[in-house]
């Protein structure tokens, strides 16, 4: 419970305060992490793309798993980077937080695309503006709307450096689905470890 606290807390400081970005620095230290156990970040990148694919024959087999499993890549980041233990499973652990991400990926999902479709430009907004939605949800203990206001209100002091890691993530994707999407299984983990590296370095999870 401390350490929830203390992640509320220096967030409620950043917005009075505001803070400094490296983004940069996000994707190095990402791909450090991604180091540290590339095996089983690979292997869990296929397994995410396997359900995600399983799931998708259903309306909302994607809604139910997105979120769970994205976190899953957030919290082993966070193991690695305290050099604390853990194991494949430890993956999973973001289904112990499936009703707040299970509404966030569907509220979030709803009005992002409302966003697009009235002028784009609300939707590019909020699409940046909730990177560290899950984050918060997991890391601060938070409800799905709790956590969506405390990243959009903490990347908003700093929208545009974010835009612009956006646009470098979406790059290096981009670069690893043109090797018959075979790049994927690096670039996708190696982002959202730099998403992690971000959130670390601007809240903290200590």
């Amino acid at each position: 419970m401390e350490v929830i606290q203390k992640v509320r807390d220096r967030a409620q400081e950043l917005f009075n305060q505001g803070y400094e970005t490296d983004i940069g620095g996000y994707i190095r230290k990402g791909f450090e992490i991604f180091e540290k156990d590339i095996g089983n970040f690979i292997g869990y990148t296929v397994l995410f793309a396997i359900i995600c694919v399983v799931s998708s024959f259903t309306i909302i087999g994607p809604l139910l798993v997105s979120g769970p499993l994205t976190a899953g890549f957030f919290i082993v980041a966070r193991k690695i980077r305290k050099g604390e233990t853990y194991e494949f499973g430890t993956f999973f652990k973001g289904f112990d937080y499936f009703v707040p991400l299970l509404l966030y990926s569907l509220i979030g999902g709803i009005l992002t695309s409302l966003g697009f479709i009235a002028l784009i430009i609300p939707g590019i907004y909020l699409a940046v503006a909730w990177m560290f939605s899950i984050l918060f949800i997991v890391f601060g203990d938070m409800e799905f709307w709790d956590g969506m206001e405390f990243s959009r209100k903490l990347i908003t002091k700093k929208w545009w450096s974010f835009f612009g890691l956006v646009i470098l993530l979406v790059l290096i994707n981009f670069v690893g689905a043109m090797v018959f999407f075979i790049g994927l299984i690096f670039t996708v983990p190696i982002s959202c470890c730099a998403i992690y590296a971000a959130f670390e370095d601007i809240v903290g999870t200590d």
